[in-house]
């Protein structure tokens, strides 16, 4: 979620359906609902959002800052550094049989992080899982409401017949996982780099941030398992946790100050049983789906024209988990602009003369991590709302928060 509002790929972070066809028993959980979980949807909405949408001006504000990041990034930084015409006729050269080939992994990339959906809501099937990425993805850039794609997302759920404490807690921690996959990523670089014998110093910004990510994965992991087991862990997680950003606000000379002890162990309450059951899971899954956009994002690479001498399969492997854990930080709305940014200067960096040819390939790929999920999105929208407005109104979440299944 650009961290919570971005799905699972790097650069990215997501209904009432009335008369849908899907049994009530599509999606719930095998376990009893946790009554704080669905207490906090009743009275809270879907995870990640309120119930009260945003004021017109902080959303036009928000699409504004989205349009000027792209003008910035494709109108003015990257034409002093690349060839448009260089890039156009790169892309022009591709052929049918090639865009079908592109196409295919791609498709097989957004199916793989389907299934992260699947593991965090049992019972939800691929398909559906896949529609939820897709819709997920799609709204993430194309809504200017924050982190309203949760939102779209759990109502859809909640459409297809899915329990509201099978819905809340799904993605509550289908967020959690991303993150905590997103750290893991240059981890899993930095052991296929090793294994490879990638010590001449080539990778060594990749091992670095591969290190320290890694050491944020760990500590972030441990630090999770251990407070959904122990409640006293919790308790002196929550305390410390607490004391540092009383500190740090009081330094800031900022008044309020958050009840971090609270929202642990209300975390624990709400979600400590699934993330106890689904959480190691739905890490391996996160993590499995980054292989096929890793593939993909080489595939296109080379139906480019930038040849595997030039640019390894590792090298694309490290600018990818570099560009990972960068874009958690939520630098610009909907993952615009971004992510290409940072491939191109990366992927450039190792392939100097290749610069046409490695936009080219950044721009293919990203069509179907950023670009294509949008229009799917709304055509999947238009499908599963069967007659009713797209987009969710307020007073349609908050019915489907208080309702109790």
């Amino acid at each position: 979620m650009e961290s919570g509002n971005e799905p699972a790929v790097p650069g990215d972070e997501a209904t009432v359906t009335g008369t849908d066809a899907a049994p009530p028993s599509d999606g719930a959980d095998g376990a009893p609902p946790s009554d704080g979980a669905a207490a906090t949807a009743a009275s809270e909405g879907p995870p990640g959002v309120g119930t009260d949408m945003p004021s017109r001006r902080t959303s036009i504000l928000r699409a504004s800052v989205i349009v000027g990041v792209l003008v910035v990034v494709f109108g003015i930084i990257l034409p002093k550094v690349v060839d448009y015409s260089e890039v156009r006729d790169a892309l022009a050269a591709l052929t049918f049989i090639q865009f079908v080939q592109i196409s295919i992994f791609g498709f097989i990339a957004w199916v793989a992080c389907g299934v992260l959906f699947c593991v965090v809501i049992p019972g939800l099937s691929l398909v559906r899982g896949t529609e939820a990425y897709l819709i997920l993805s799609g709204m993430g850039p194309s809504l200017p409401f924050g982190p309203w794609n949760m939102g779209v997302t759990w109502v859809v759920l909640r459409g297809w017949g899915v329990s509201l404490e099978g819905a809340t807690t799904g993605m509550a921690l289908y967020g959690t996982i991303s993150t905590l996959g997103r750290f893991a990523l240059p981890l899993f670089a930095l052991i296929l780099i090793g294994i490879a014998g990638g010590g001449d110093g080539t990778h060594s910004g990749a091992r670095l941030l591969g290190v320290i990510s890694g050491v944020i994965f760990i500590v972030a992991t441990t630090v999770l398992v251990l407070v959904v087991r122990s409640d006293r862990t919790a308790d002196w997680v929550g305390r410390t946790i607490d004391r540092w950003v009383g500190l740090l606000l009081g330094r800031l000379r900022r008044p309020e100050h958050p009840d971090i002890n609270a929202g642990i162990h209300r975390f624990r309450d709400e979600l400590g049983e699934v993330v106890r059951r689904r959480g190691l899971a739905g890490l391996i899954a996160n993590i499995g789906a980054q292989i096929p956009w890793w593939i993909t994002f080489v595939v296109a690479l080379r139906l480019c024209g930038v040849p595997a001498d030039v640019l390894t399969p590792l090298d694309v492997l490290a600018v990818f988990a570099l560009t990972s854990v960068i874009t958690i930080i939520p630098i610009a709305p909907g993952g615009a602009g971004v992510p290409e940014l940072l491939y191109i200067a990366g992927l450039t960096s190792i392939a100097p003369g290749y610069e046409a040819q490695i936009t080219a390939g950044v721009f293919l790929f990203r069509l179907y991590v950023w670009f294509l999920p949008i229009p799917i999105a709304w055509i999947l929208l238009k499908i599963v709302r069967r007659g009713r407005p797209m987009l969710p109104t307020t007073s349609e979440l908050r019915s489907y928060a208080a309702a109790g299944s």
